[in-house]
């Protein structure tokens, strides 16, 4: 019960104030609703191995909702394996997931138990919310897809950047945002700049 509580909370605290209110809803279907497109950075653990609590270290993403009806995405970034010589070598690769229900789906995270490739539930919170006027899916997957060029010949790595935090920051700024402030949440590689 307490799981689904906290779920239903933090579904309902990454929605932008004008959504939670009902509305009359004149305007055409074409026409995103006042308060939308709205963007949320949200934070969740790396995970842990099975039986540790999990880790503060912690993996951003942003949950977008084009207008307030059912629908939207999750844009994160991850550790793609890179083919050649080098065993183990990574880059960090920036993903556009659509989902009925960004803030929820993000809460599941596969592979959170280390060395498992599982799905596991971990609490999610969100740092920041703002309306992105224009936002687009089109204009989502042209700046993860100029992103995902920028950070082809880098590689991956977790503490000091590139990291799928680092993607997370860099989308950001693209869209012209200043970083908002994290608080305590332990973000590896937020903020990095090549």
């Amino acid at each position: 019960m307490r799981r689904v509580l906290v779920t239903l909370l933090l579904a309902w605290a990454a929605l932008p104030a004008p959504s939670r209110a009902q509305g009359a809803g004149g305007a055409p279907a074409a026409r995103p609703a006042p308060g939308f497109p709205s963007v949320t950075l949200a934070a969740r653990s790396i995970g842990s191995r099975r039986g540790d609590p999990p880790e503060r270290r912690a993996h951003a993403a942003l949950l977008v909702r084009l207008t307030d009806g059912p629908g939207g995405f999750i844009l994160q970034g991850g550790k793609e394996s890179v083919p050649g010589w080098i065993p183990g070598r990574a880059r960090v690769v920036g993903y556009v997931i659509p989902c009925q229900d960004p803030a929820i789906e993000f809460t599941r995270a596969a592979g959170a138990w280390w060395g498992e490739s599982g799905v596991r539930e971990l609490p999610t919170r969100p740092i920041a919310t703002f309306v992105e006027a224009g936002l687009t899916e089109a204009r989502i997957r042209a700046i993860v897809d100029a992103l995902n060029e920028e950070f082809r010949s880098r590689d991956y790595r977790l503490e000091g950047g590139p990291s799928s935090n680092s993607f997370v920051s860099r989308f950001l700024e693209r869209l012209g945002r200043e970083l908002p402030a994290t608080g305590d949440a332990d973000l590896p590689g937020w903020g990095w700049k090549p």
